[in-house]
């Protein structure tokens, strides 16, 4: 059942004029015993929403779509893990640039396997979700990004401790499932600590709100982590990351049940093995000095898919790393901040039995700078990107340049007017990589024309307040308001046929623009024990000026979202959290694609019983009313869409020593 636009507006309205807040700016004041989040302050253009984990914690995520349940920009379409995929302003994940400790996750490895890739949520220091690209966020953000950054062995330790343990594990009771994980933790030296984590979960087909198993959506995850993190030695800090994810099920191959639409009970499911392998090693050195803070990435990820059934065997082996010196000048009533560096990263997919590998590579050299002068803040960057990319037997290079600039101007105090444009560039596409292999020299390859590589061009501008002691001597609010249009040329499109293992017939550049507009709504505030947050977001997209409903790979809409939060301490010892979710019915698109509104409850309880130190109890009831509905950017297999889970008691315990 639909709501009403107007009742969105009005509720809306009410919470803009009580101040309440937003969940990823203030968490409460009050913490204990929680991960340790120590985030450097940035001065990042576009203000990226950032999920920490207390959050996590609290909502006791164990999936995508869970995680980013209080980022309206973010939507997650598809039902069961295994088709969920990430929207960011109604752009699909194949478009964004999205990253685990600095490794970037590449393209999609069949249908859209491999673009939910697993990790462990309990292992997450924060996720920080940027809707705008700069010169030195890496290249091929064409809708922007999301990066993924994991803990450190000294983020679980408390106080003096030197060497420490974790226990948890949890119950879900849609899926009937359990989690399980174990992490120990130290140090080597006073700053080098060690970090090794073995968790994992078995989940059966969930439950939807209609009380039908929803089919296929069984998991069973096992993740092995360990993490080296050597901290502030003389001006270095060096983290040596690695993990191994395995997830394999029974699903669906092909179109439906994997990629779009429910399946039924007689369609038969190949046994798919989905692993994920990233190395990551980040270094900083930093000895003080305004001119130098020198920062190093190296990276490798590797995502396989084995369809054990129909003997498909699909590999993505990603490569790159970055250098960048950052510097601080202040010459009379100018500071400056320049970003100076370059990066690389080469992505090839390999095919079992296939004829030739593909192969994509991207060398870029930046500047980002920012400059404040009193109450004005320049944003300002250049990006040149070389790249490389197969299509089968051709092959598309070239170099472009990506432009920035922005700028913000307090009025008054804590009262500032912002605007911002950037463009970014990539020569990848949208095909998976398994398809990638089947081009042969008899496809059409844009009509005999020379490929162009694709280009975004993102804009947005607002206002945004923030202050505190508004109503209360020690309370802090936040306002803001955004409008947005991101642009996307050029888009490397593709037709095939024959089925889901059929053939490329021909790759294109797409003549029709895909753009995503609209605005976001933001409100935040605490006090003391209390935290509530607001978001609201209204997007619309289109391709060649006619509105998208779901579109793989590329995008999808979604009605207005109105998402509100709100935590309470109630003692030292219990902390309570209520979460409204309200999206209205996609009725902006013809009427056979319009698509039913929604509205969730979610209730969550932590206790942290002062007689047992590092023991955590959680209580959590997802979709308490036992809704039945799915996402609108879910795909559509005739009249069956994937349905989401319905009333989902999760029981947790965590317990440290």
């Amino acid at each position: 059942m639909g709501i009403e636009r107007r009742g969105v507006s009005v509720a809306l309205s009410l919470c803009l004029v009580s101040g309440l807040t937003y969940a990823e700016d203030f968490a409460p004041s009050l913490k204990l015993n929680s991960v340790k989040v120590s985030a450097e302050a940035k001065e990042e253009r576009g203000s990226p929403a950032v999920i920490n984990a207390e959050t996590i914690e609290r909502k006791q995520v164990k999936d995508l779509k869970e995680l980013f349940a209080n980022e309206p920009s973010v939507d997650i379409g598809g039902g069961g893990r295994n088709a969920q995929r990430i929207y960011l302003r109604g752009i699909e994940s194949n478009n964004l640039n999205i990253t685990v400790d600095g490794a970037k996750q590449g393209r999609s490895l069949f249908q859209h396997r491999g673009d939910s890739f697993g990790i462990d949520p309990d292992l997450l220091k924060q996720v920080e979700v940027s809707t705008l690209s700069s010169a030195d966020s890496g290249g091929g953000a064409l809708g922007g990004s999301i990066a993924f950054e994991t803990v450190d062995a000294q983020d679980l330790l408390e106080g003096n401790q030197k060497l420490g343990m974790m226990l948890r594990s949890g119950y879900a009771s849609a899926s009937d499932g359990y989690r399980g994980g174990t992490s120990v933790y130290g140090l080597l030296s006073d700053h080098l600590g060690i970090l090794v984590d073995v968790s994992g979960q078995n989940e059966d087909d969930y439950r939807g709100g209609s009380g039908e198993d929803a089919l296929y959506t069984a998991t069973k995850d096992r993740n092995y982590f360990a993490k080296l993190s050597l901290l502030d030695l003389e001006g270095h800090t060096l983290k040596v990351g690695a993990t191994h994810n395995k997830s394999p099920g029974h699903y669906v191959s092909g179109g439906t049940g994997s990629d779009m639409g429910a399946p039924s009970a007689s369609q038969k499911a190949d046994f798919q093995v989905l692993k994920r392998d990233t190395y990551t090693l980040d270094h900083r050195y930093n000895p003080e000095n305004p001119y130098v803070d020198l920062q190093t990435k190296i990276y490798r990820n590797e995502r396989h898919l084995e369809n054990r059934t129909s003997l498909l065997d699909v590999t993505s082996q990603t490569t790159g790393g970055s250098l960048k010196n950052v510097m601080t000048l202040d010459s009379g009533i100018f500071q400056h901040r320049f970003t100076l560096g370059g990066d690389y990263e080469q992505e090839k997919g390999i095919v079992e039995d296939s004829l030739y590998e593909n192969e994509a590579k991207t060398t870029g050299l930046f500047l980002q700078g920012l400059t404040r002068v009193e109450a004005l803040k320049l944003h300002y960057g250049l990006r040149w990107d070389d790249y490389k990319s197969d299509f089968g037997p051709k092959t598309l290079s070239g170099d472009e340049l990506s432009p920035n600039f922005g700028a913000e101007y307090e009025l008054l105090s804590g009262l500032a007017l912002f605007s911002n444009y950037s463009e970014s560039v990539r020569a990848g596409g949208i095909i998976p990589l398994q398809w990638m292999a089947g081009i042969t020299q008899s496809a059409n390859f844009n009509n005999g024309e020379a490929f162009k590589p694709e280009i975004s061009k993102q804009k947005e501008g607002g206002i945004k307040y923030s202050t505190r002691g508004i109503f209360t001597d020690n309370d802090r609010m936040k306002l803001s308001a955004t409008l947005f249009k991101t642009t996307i040329e050029n888009l490397i499109d593709y037709t095939r046929s024959g089925g889901p293992l059929g053939k490329i017939t021909k790759i294109f550049n797409q003549e029709e623009d895909l753009i995503s507009k609209g605005y976001e709504l933001k409100a935040s505030w605490e006090k003391e024990a209390w935290a509530t947050s607001l978001g609201f977001i209204h997007v619309e997209m289109e391709e060649g000026g006619e509105p998208v409903v779901v579109s793989r790979r590329k995008a999808a809409s979604m009605g207005d979202r109105f998402v509100w939060d709100v935590s309470y301490q109630m003692t030292p010892e219990l902390l309570l959290g209520y979460t409204l979710h309200a999206v209205d019915k996609l009725d902006d698109v013809p009427a056979l694609y319009q698509r039913a509104g929604y509205v969730t409850h979610d209730l969550e309880l932590q206790w942290r019983p002062a007689s047992i130190k590092g023991l955590t109890w959680s209580l959590a009831m997802h979709n308490l009313l036992d809704k039945s509905y799915y996402e609108q950017s879910s795909f559509e297999s005739g009249d069956s869409i994937v349905e989401e889970a319905g009333r989902d008691v999760r029981l947790a315990v965590k317990y440290k020593f």
